[in-house]
């Protein structure tokens, strides 16, 4: 799946900022809810689909709602509530090939 994140571009058809990149190297080495949140947003192909938009559409069951959090009085994030589940990487694979078959498909018309 490191070899993806190479095929992957922003909305301009660019390749990904070494942060985004480096986001997606930890979700996919460790995916777990800190990782996902970390890397969640990132636009993965030109379409401007994100990682999480990706999922939504592989699968049924993805969380429509993520991470809820405050800050402390000393602005210090406080999680409310955790993502109800994060991709395992299974799921994170189908999820890679869409978003790349995506793109694709655009290239094709």
């Amino acid at each position: 799946m490191i070899r993806a994140i190479d095929q992957f571009t922003d909305a301009l058809g660019e390749p990904l900022r070494e942060y985004s990149r480096g986001r997606l190297a930890a979700l996919f080495a460790d995916p777990r809810p800190s990782t996902w949140e970390d890397a969640h947003g990132v636009v993965v192909n030109v379409r401007g689909l994100t990682l999480w938009q990706a999922w939504i559409a592989v699968d049924s069951a993805a969380p429509l709602t993520g991470r809820h959090v405050t800050l402390d009085p000393f602005d210090r994030v406080v999680i409310l509530r955790e993502w109800d589940r994060v991709p395992d990487v299974a799921m994170l694979e189908r999820i890679v090939r869409f978003a790349l078959e995506d793109a694709l498909e655009l290239d094709r018309r």
